[in-house]
């Protein structure tokens, strides 16, 4: 069995093991919650900040490597508002939910085991840096984009604060910020609790996988073709595609521009979902691109890692 094989069947394989249990009865939705709190909470912030700790990271910030993956995803996210509005006839307090669906990627559950298998050790910076980021600039972003096109829901300067210290205390964010401090001054952890956090990381890839197949479960398949044709379309083909361009362009190095371009290519992000629940808006239409747009993913990132290891 080939490299891409070995990253893509496994990968893929166990979220669709995680939506048959899920089907099938024996998980329903308060597992899926569980498992996603348990890898939300500890496995993935045990795992990255151990990773970060013991990484080998970059001398100076890589804004051209953020410039190109974040550019595109900006662009994707003002083109998906767009043609919600114009051309899908979308309510203007609608559209940001087509802008996070067109440039926001499933990383935290799917990109992160995924990159790792693709491309081992070396992709762990490149990876957490974007990890770091994408919720930290499109969260605000859409949450800036809602509360601007709905009036009634403004929150004001309380609301907007309160944002920024979620953002801050987010255990995904925070676990990060950490792993790059304790690195930059050279702090080591007992054995002890190294391998406290070994055992919870080991955890973490299948947990985030079972969880996404659970959730994916519950979603509804409801909706407009031409809206989720048009939004996926977006995020699975043209997304990456522009990452690839930015980074040819930006010369960005080979393994960094092949982790953005798959990340790029990642799924929906299933924060969408929450964001469209919690407003009250397009709810069955970003529950089934989140799904659609998984199940193409599976084919998206198959290609590009045949490419990239050809």
């Amino acid at each position: 069995m080939n490299v891409v094989a070995l990253a893509v069947v496994p990968v893929f394989g166990t979220v669709a093991l995680g939506y048959a249990l899920a089907r099938a009865g024996l998980f329903d939705s308060d597992s899926g919650r569980g498992l996603t709190r348990f890898m939300y909470y500890l496995a993935i912030p045990a795992m990255l900040f151990r990773s970060l700790l013991e990484a080998e990271l970059p001398q100076r910030i890589p804004w051209d490597y953020l410039c190109a993956f974040y550019l595109p995803s900006f662009f994707l996210f003002a083109i998906g508002m767009l043609c919600a509005r114009h051309f899908l006839g979308w309510q203007r307090h609608e559209t940001a939910m087509a802008g996070m669906s067109a440039g926001y990627s499933n990383m935290v559950l799917l990109g992160f085991p995924l990159t790792l298998a693709a491309f081992g050790p070396e992709a762990a910076v490149p990876m957490f840096l974007l990890l770091a980021t994408q919720s930290t600039f499109l969260f605000p972003l859409t949450t800036y984009t809602l509360e601007m096109t709905a009036p009634e829901r403004a929150g004001g300067a309380r609301a907007q604060l309160g944002t920024i210290i979620k953002l801050i205390i987010n255990p995904v964010i925070l676990s990060m910020m950490l792993g790059v401090s304790a690195n930059l001054l050279g702090f080591g952890l007992p054995l002890v609790v190294d391998r406290s956090l070994e055992l919870l990381s080991a955890a973490g890839p299948a947990c985030a996988l079972i969880a996404l197949g659970i959730s994916l479960a519950d979603y509804k398949i409801g909706g407009s073709y031409r809206d989720v044709s048009l939004l996926i379309g977006l995020k699975n083909f043209v997304h990456p595609l522009l990452v690839w361009i930015a980074c040819d362009a930006l010369d960005i190095e080979t393994t960094w521009k092949h982790v953005a371009v798959v990340l790029a290519a990642m799924p929906c992000g299933l924060n969408a979902f929450i964001f469209a629940t919690q407003y009250d808006i397009r709810k069955e239409t970003v529950s089934k691109c989140i799904v659609v747009s998984t199940a193409l993913s599976s084919i998206v990132a198959t290609l590009l890692l045949a490419w990239f290891h050809r």
